[in-house]
């Protein structure tokens, strides 16, 4: 027998099961191999060997993860990039790297997306190092964020190239449920949601199937193959420590946990997201809403969204059934309060003066910026020219 060809297919079989799209490069920094995994810019087009880690790698210092953009013929794409040095008996023949291409917005539910904070950067990136394994994974995070958007969009970058089952489990069902269900979810995903309410029976349950990989129904034994997904709000592990929860599937689940961290301390993706639900609502319901006015943006940003994700959609879904078209006022927004400082009077003032400045760069929207627009956007709100020029804050 050749070991060394076994010991090459080996490899390469194993880089052909990576999820990700994976090269292998010789001491050269020629490009080897490839598996057969999509990419956005195909890697055969890419020098690879000219990214400064990557040459790390080949020299054979040590491995590396970085953020990278790769361009290509067929453009350009960001995502994490891993380079280890491959060695044989001590002596160095090439890397191999592991490209983790960012996650494609199309993909996923409008209410994980938009994320462009550093804070989620950091979480897609963990996210994306969870989908090249097998392990339980267990997402965590305040109410209305999102978490079951996100342990999905996990289990399709996992899952890329394989149709596999996403089965759900929530609180309230029996063992016998939770049993069917991993069967059901055969090599795909079981997904308990809000593992943090289960009843006893039920966790008790999930702890037997994780600690023995079967799945018993009577007589019948089978092997559990299914990955274990969970969500919970912040204090799970409080309660497994007061013994609450089990250690056992604890500590099972927490191997890598994701934190999702609240939109108040992540401002930068309250308006991206204000935005695309502002977009979905209007395109639900026919109606022409081209975004927020300065001051609405502003008290959108400003809010700290104590249900997070759900409350803001909530009130710009609301804002855009109120607004006839053109762009979403401080008027509109009259479900959330605006913070600010001053006298109750001052404080008026200011709401009515913000009011009138948005309403009259509505009316322009509508007729347009010229002379000619302004006078009938005078005439529409009932002032002269003179006060409209005044609202505004302009001379002419």
């Amino acid at each position: 027998m050749d070991y060394k060809q076994a010991e090459q297919d080996l490899l390469l079989g194993i880089l052909d099961a990576l999820p990700c799209p994976t090269a292998l490069l010789n001491r050269d920094g020629q490009t080897v191999y490839i598996n057969d995994r999509p990419c956005p810019v195909p890697l055969e087009g890419v020098d690879l060997a000219q990214l400064d880690e990557v040459k790390t790698a080949l020299e054979g210092i040590g491995q590396s993860a970085f953020r990278t953009e790769l361009r290509g013929a067929g453009g350009s794409v960001t995502g994490l990039m891993e380079a280890y040095p491959v060695k044989t008996d001590d002596s160095l023949v090439g890397a191999l790297l592991l490209f983790r291409p960012d996650p494609a917005t199309e993909e996923l539910t409008a209410d994980a997306l938009p994320t462009v904070s550093e804070a989620m950067v950091s979480v897609w990136e963990r996210i994306q190092r969870l989908a090249m394994l097998k392990t339980p994974a267990l997402i965590i995070g305040e109410p209305g964020l999102g978490k079951t958007d996100f342990a999905l969009a996990l289990h399709r970058i996992a899952n890329r190239q394989q149709d596999r089952p996403f089965v759900k489990v929530k609180a309230g069902a029996t063992p016998e449920n939770l049993r069917d269900a991993a069967l059901e979810a055969g090599s795909g995903t079981l997904f308990c949601e809000r593992i943090d309410t289960w009843g006893t029976a039920l966790v008790r349950e999930a702890t037997n199937l994780y600690a023995s990989r079967h799945v018993v129904r009577g007589l019948d034994v089978k092997p559990l193959t299914a990955r274990l997904m969970a969500t919970a709000e912040p204090g799970l592990a409080e309660k497994a420590k007061r013994g609450e929860f089990p250690e056992d599937l604890y500590s099972r689940m927490n191997i890598m946990p994701v934190f999702l961290p609240p939109l108040r301390d992540r401002r930068e993706d309250i308006v991206p997201a204000a935005l695309r639900f502002a977009s979905a609502r209007s395109n639900s319901t026919g109606k022409d809403v081209q975004g927020f006015s300065e001051e609405a943006r502003d008290i959108v940003s400003r809010q700290d969204w104590t249900r997070n994700i759900d409350e803001l959609r909530e009130v710009v879904e609301a804002a855009v059934d109120a607004c006839p078209g053109g762009i979403i006022l401080p008027s509109y927004l009259g479900s959330i309060q605006q913070t600010g400082s001053g006298t109750a009077a001052g404080s008026l003032r200011k709401m009515r003066a913000a009011y009138g400045r948005d309403h009259a760069r509505a009316m322009l929207n509508i007729y347009g910026n010229t002379v000619e627009g302004k006078r009938k956007a005078a005439e529409e709100m009932g002032v002269s020219l003179s006060t409209l020029y005044r609202i505004l804050g302009s001379k002419r």
